[in-house]
């Protein structure tokens, strides 16, 4: 199987969100793939933003949001993108998180 034939099922795997988190994954889903940084990544970067989409708490969001920094620095010290790449990437996490922050009670 592919990486593109994972990230095709990984969207899927939101059937098992609710419906307000299936459609933010969705968002994120989208936005990762305008950045067209490849399957590899594209795949491993989607994981992290189902599980921020599926946040539960705010510990639970700053959880999974802190395992997409971690994937952020790794591909930093990885020197796999650029600066402008990364940036973006981290925009993409950003906007994730902020989106479930924003449906989590108070």
């Amino acid at each position: 199987m592919t990486a593109t034939d994972r990230l095709s099922l990984l969207q899927y795997e939101h059937l098992g969100l609710d419906d307000v988190a299936a459609a933010e994954f969705k968002v994120a889903l989208d936005e990762l793939r305008k950045l067209a940084l490849g399957d590899r990544y594209e795949y491993h970067a989607a994981l992290y933003l189902g599980d921020i989409a599926d946040a539960k708490s705010r510990q639970q969001l700053d959880q999974t949001r802190n395992w997409g920094i971690g994937f952020l620095q790794g591909l930093t010290c990885a020197q796999a993108f650029t600066e402008e790449q990364i940036k973006a990437l981290r925009g993409v996490f950003q906007a994730a998180a902020k989106r479930s922050l924003e449906r989590l009670p108070r």
